[in-house]
Order: C-alpha cells, then structure tokens, then sequence
C-alpha cells in the first residue's frame, strides 16, 4: 500500500509572545493528505497562517503538537543535518520574489540546489535536465544573461526551473504570481500545472488569487487555523 507523500495530522503551531503573555496560536488542526504527483492550492486571508503553515511543510519548521510526514519520515524524528539533506532532495520551493543572485547568469542560478547535491545528482544527465527544463520554459536563449536583464516573468520562471532542477518530490510556491502582471501571473500559474503533470511533482500553491486557486483541481482553506475544502 502506497503511503501519502504527505500528510499533516493534526498539526498546531503556536509561539512565544514577545512580551512574555499567553502564547500566540496559528494552527489548530490543521490536516492534511497529499499523495505523489497531486496538486492543491491553499488559500486565506492575509495573517491567517499560510506562511507558517507552509513552513512545516517545508521542513523549516516544525509543529507545537501534532505529526507533520514527507515521505513517510516524520519531520520531528529527523536532526538538522537529515532535515538539510530532505530539503534538498525531496523538496523545491518557490517564493514571491524569485531571490535569485544578481551577479550569476540564468545558467549559474539554476544550477545552485546542486552546489549541495549528492554527487550522484552532479552528473552530466543533472545537467542535461537543468537544459531540457529553460528550454521547456523558453529561456534557452537566455542561459548567460543575469537577472537584471530579464522582464519579472522570465525570473520567476527562472526560479521555478531552480525549484525542479534537483527532481523533487514536492514543489512548494508561496505566492509564486503575486509580484507579476495578470498575463504574467497567468503564463506562470499555467506552467506550473503543466509541469505539475510533465514532471509528476507534486505542488503545493499558496495563493491569495482564487481565479489561480481555482484552476487547480483542489483547493482549501485555511481558515480559524485548519484547513477546509471549498466548494465552488
């Protein structure tokens, strides 16, 4: 029997308040099972814990209570050094802003994840890969130019090819379109369903645009700190 490739089970997070009171409280109860290859969105209003949810996901951090499972792997069983390497072989994230390094070509930033890379990832095909997806997502005429002379789109297209180039398991994209134009927005959210079903990743999009949300075959909500379906 096939496990989930991830599940929240019960997940609440809460924190310190700064000012030595009652402990703030973001999760609490979130669920939720995605199995290998699926595509969720999650949406929410601004504050309702989104970022923190997607934290735990991303192994950044880890629940108050509750179990949060990659691949079977409970993330509160595993040490920073096993955490590291899960990070980087099992998961690909993108992010608002595409935070890629001004002073290196398209090539050189894609080919950062596999600085840290088993060798085994360091390999002529790891290469061939990184190639095969800027010409998927049409930069191959691209690959010495630096981000400043790219248009908003091209970086963050950049940034997706970045987030895959290692084969992970799991794409997590923290408002991926939220610093674009709508036809940029839509070009990339339309790229990352295609590669969600090219690639077999499954994605995990965390949006606050519901026309995205909804092209996606599932989509929650987090709301009162769980996660609820919406219907539409």
């Amino acid at each position: 029997m096939n496990h989930p490739l991830l599940v929240l089970d019960h997940v609440q997070k809460a924190y310190a308040a700064p000012d030595g009171g009652a402990p703030v409280t973001v999760l609490t109860d979130a669920c939720l099972q995605l199995a290998a290859g699926e595509a969720v969105a999650i949406i929410g209003p601004s504050g309702s814990g989104k970022s923190t949810l997607l934290n735990i996901l991303g192994a950044l951090d880890l629940p108050s209570a509750g179990r949060a499972l990659i691949a079977g792997r409970d993330l509160a069983t595993l040490g920073e050094n096993e955490l590291a390497a899960l990070r980087n072989r099992e998961l690909g994230f993108i992010f608002q802003q595409h935070h890629l390094l001004p002073q290196c070509t398209v090539w050189e930033n894609v080919l950062v994840p596999t600085l840290t890379a088993p060798r085994e990832l360091r390999t002529p095909a790891a290469l061939a890969r990184a190639e095969r997806l800027l010409a998927r997502v049409g930069l191959q005429a691209r690959l010495a130019h630096r981000p400043g002379q790219l248009s908003g789109g091209e970086c963050q297209r950049v940034a997706v090819v970045r987030a895959l180039v290692n084969q992970p398991r799991l794409l997590l994209a923290d408002e991926p379109t939220g610093s674009l134009d709508h036809a940029n927005a839509q070009g990339l959210g339309q790229l990352l369903l295609e590669l969600n079903r090219e690639e077999g990743v499954a994605l995990v999009l965390v949006t606050h645009s519901r026309e995205l949300a909804a092209r996606l075959p599932r989509v929650l909500e987090l709301r009162d700190g769980a996660l609820h379906g919406v219907l539409e």
